[in-house]
């Protein structure tokens, strides 16, 4: 056993998804001594390695729910983040709009025209904060009527009958977004372990001591072989901390099932299938702000949108499914996201212009929000139920697990006037000379090796 096991962290993080890795950076900048631990070789997999990178403002999200409220908080913090850390993006906002296809699709509007219809969703916007000029940007949502929705974006299909504009959405790099956030908080102090999944029958809370003990599961251990510098070494076979933080996404019931004396989770994890295909992009195709059609209480439906690398997906499908690791593109599937492309980009060729295709897992539950919770006795916080927006809501989720719940759970000090290196990344262009100079899909940054784990990044590159 390596001696730094019998060192004690303020906080464990299980999970290095974007909602592990956020909450770590807070915790790290509240002055915490923090560890990391992810039971792959590589952060950023699962649903944090295919999401799609436009960071919305939660207009699809429920009135009074934490997710919108989480929403609204980092979407006024993102702009700042990223002019400070480097984080390429394009402030473009989206066009919600509606298609003839598309009417008997929008909730408890089945024969209203078209009009009322933009205004519902402009509606919906205005209560959600998309108002004024912020923080965030000018974010007032405005209704277009068809010519100027053609004026914005002159290569989508004519059918186009109108749209709402939400100027305060934006597209970010979705994996240099999250490793922007590790970055500067291994800077400044983080230490992550890859390859460490954690043995629930083996791992346990001190009462007395109120100290948990997490032990690295030798037998789930990926039997990968890396020479990648991602994870601190040497790996201790047990870490020590006074509080866990799980972020486990998918299986977050399941690793609070698990834990010792931790009451069972309150909800259960629904996997929720987001299958894409990408297309190469060329002057009569171009185009800036995603395309999202009207949502529902169920999907904000599926979006066709230029990436920051000027290639156009189409996707995420939103399908229930079983299984949680089943990520096999579905051939049906892939010639409906076809079909719509080309709806909407009349001269996307589909077959020429194809580029690749992935499916993602959505950690979605059955509950409508998210399910974030503390329990103060056995010092355990769940960070669950996060879907489609735990990117989008990534900056206000650290804080409020580290602002709101933690110090419920610990003693913690506030660090005003301490020194943060922001450690900004270095320039897009850089790192793509690298990525394609290595020929091995990672980079390094501050000396560490990281895979680039997210399709849109590596595609683009």
């Amino acid at each position: 056993m390596d001696d730094s096991s019998s060192k004690t962290y303020d906080v464990a993080v299980i999970g290095g998804g974007v909602v592990g890795i956020t909450v770590a950076r807070s915790a790290i900048l509240a002055g915490l001594k923090v560890v990391l631990l992810e039971a792959c070789p590589d952060l950023l997999t699962g649903a944090s390695g295919s999401n799609s990178g436009i960071a919305c403002t939660g207009v699809d999200a429920s009135e009074g729910t934490l997710e919108r409220a989480l929403i609204r908080d980092s979407i006024s913090q993102i702009r700042g983040f990223c002019r400070r850390h480097n984080v390429p993006n394009r402030q473009c906002g989206s066009l919600v709009c509606l298609w003839p296809w598309d009417q008997d699709q929008v909730p408890g509007h089945p024969n209203t025209e078209s009009s009322a219809k933009l205004q519902a969703v402009a509606e919906e916007s205005w209560d959600a904060g998309d108002t004024h000029v912020w923080d965030a940007g000018d974010t007032h949502a405005v209704i277009l009527d068809s010519n100027e929705v053609a004026s914005l974006e002159p290569n989508l299909s004519k059918q186009c009958m109108g749209a709402v504009h939400i100027p305060g959405e934006i597209i970010v790099d979705p994996w240099l977004f999250p490793m922007a956030m590790v970055t500067q908080a291994r800077e400044n102090g983080l230490v992550v372990y890859t390859n460490y999944p954690c043995s629930a029958k083996d791992s346990m809370f001190n009462e007395a001591t109120k100290t948990w003990t997490l032990q690295r599961d030798s037998e789930a251990v990926s039997c990968e072989t890396t020479t990648r510098s991602t994870s601190d070494s040497p790996i201790p076979d047990v870490i020590r901390a006074r509080a866990v933080i799980n972020a486990t996404g998918i299986n977050s019931d399941i690793t609070q099932k698990n834990a010792a004396d931790v009451p069972p989770p309150t909800w259960t994890c629904k996997p929720r299938r987001g299958q894409y295909r990408i297309f190469a992009s060329n002057d009569k195709t171009r185009f800036d702000r995603p395309i999202q059609p009207v949502p529902t209480q169920i999907t904000k439906g599926i979006f066709v949108f230029s990436t920051l690398y000027n290639q156009i997906a189409v996707g995420p499908t939103a399908l229930d499914q079983e299984s949680r690791s089943d990520t096999k593109p579905d051939d049906a599937v892939a010639e409906a996201l076809s079909i719509l492309g080309k709806k909407i980009l009349p001269d996307l060729d589909v077959v020429s212009d194809f580029v690749d295709e992935y499916v993602g897992i959505r950690p979605g539950t059955d509950k409508r929000d998210y399910q974030i919770h503390a329990y103060p006795d056995k010092c355990w916080i769940s960070a669950a139920g996060i879907r489609s927006t735990g990117l989008t809501a990534s900056l206000g989720i650290g804080r409020y697990v580290v602002k709101s719940l933690l110090p419920i759970l610990l003693n913690v000090q506030s660090e005003a006037g301490t020194y943060f290196d922001d450690a900004p990344l270095p320039a897009a262009v850089d790192l793509i000379h690298e990525f394609n100079e290595r020929g091995d899909g990672c980079i390094a940054l501050y000396g560490r090796e990281y895979r680039v784990t997210h399709p849109l990044t590596a595609l683009g590159w």
